[in-house]
């Protein structure tokens, strides 16, 4: 016996150490995620499909039908599709992820004992606690939560935010008695003792949602890097893409990235790096005087989710409409635009309409 440590080990070790170290948290969660995927690179793919064609309703009922598998191994490969769209690659695996993040926050559209819309959070922003509903908890849906919150995780989607600060506090341990309640966790505000029973009351949902997030891989990062708990559970403020943000994602083109998709004969460079400064300058002023519901909407048609990557490209272009390349992150503006107006007009239109298909056109 030498003493040495067997490759695998080594390994083993390196998995362990460079996420656990890693100063910054956001960067600990991006090598534990590419880790755990690496490491299940070779299992059965999940496929998740949705199909756009048929009503909402169908659509919210196939995501949920999804997560409600168990002995799923939710760190095996992902495929999604959307079925009656076009597009492919990861730019519809990111749509799907932001698709289930955005459900768990505003509804599922069908009825679990509590109206059209089936809410699995409820509260404030920023003081969302699990929802009482018995219905809820015998159809596993808090499971089903924690799934898709995971999930999303793994694959470098969208968070879950607003969660409250008293449900966080219980989901990771701790106690009732030592619980950051706050009299904007309960309606009641005369009477601390009303918070702490709603806690008490979802303690049931708190332990399927752990539960969740556990059989996705996710635990073992958050147990012993508790800085990534609140890049998982963000504050909505937090959450909030600000204009600044995507200007400072955007990669600008140049006269020489101009493409024409009906050929036509070449314009000389000055016209050429007109068109490009235009056109620029109108996305420019449409992101800076838009609102934050525009903001996510145009990430989300440009990408394929409301977070920016790190480098959005745009290129203008020789077409009638604006379009995506959401696999490369690339906005494809037409260069034909000459009055602000009439390039709002009809990125606002396209932009409306990104949940109902979208991809690399």
């Amino acid at each position: 016996m030498d003493g040495s440590v067997p490759a695998d080990s080594e390994e083993a070790e390196e998995e362990i150490t460079e996420w656990r170290t890693v100063s910054d948290p956001k960067q600990a969660g991006w090598i534990f995620s590419q880790k755990l995927l690496h490491k299940n690179k070779d299992l059965k793919s999940l496929f998740l499909s949705v199909d756009i064609r048929q009503d909402i309703t169908e659509q919210d009922q196939a995501l949920v039908a999804f997560y409600k598998r168990d002995t799923v191994q939710w760190a095996s490969p992902l495929y999604c599709k959307l079925q009656g769209d076009v597009a492919t690659g990861s730019g519809v695996d990111r749509h799907m992820m932001s698709t289930v993040i955005f459900k768990l926050v505003s509804g599922f559209h069908f009825d679990l004992g509590g109206g059209a819309v089936t809410r699995i959070f409820e509260g404030e922003p920023d003081h969302l606690i699990p929802s009482v509903s018995d219905e809820l908890l015998s159809n596993d849906m808090f499971a089903v939560a924690g799934r898709m919150m995971g999930h999303s995780f793994l694959h470098h989607g969208p968070s879950f935010p607003g969660l409250s600060p008293a449900i966080i506090h219980i989901l990771f341990g701790g106690s009732l008695e030592t619980t950051p309640v706050t009299v904007r966790d309960c309606p009641d505000l005369d009477i601390r003792d009303a918070v702490k029973m709603v806690i008490e009351q979802t303690w049931s949902q708190i332990n399927q949602l752990r539960k969740g997030l556990q059989e996705t891989g996710v635990w073992l990062l958050l147990i012993h890097r508790r800085d990534v708990i609140p890049v998982l559970f963000p504050r909505e403020s937090e959450a909030q893409v600000t204009a600044q943000v995507i200007l400072d994602c955007i990669v600008w083109p140049s006269s020489l990235t101009i493409i024409f998709e009906s050929y036509e004969d070449d314009e000389d460079e000055e016209c050429g790096m007109e068109d490009v400064r235009r056109v620029s300058g109108y996305l420019k002023t449409f992101i800076e005087n838009a609102s934050a519901a525009e903001l996510r909407s145009l990430i989300k048609f440009w990408i394929g989710w409301e977070l920016p990557a790190r480098e959005m490209k745009v290129e203008i272009v020789e077409a009638t409409f604006p379009s995506a390349l959401t696999c490369f992150e690339k906005l494809r503006l037409p260069r034909h635009h000459r009055a602000y107006a009439t390039f709002r007009q009809d990125l606002s239109a396209c932009i409306a309409h990104h949940s109902s298909g979208f991809g690399c056109r």
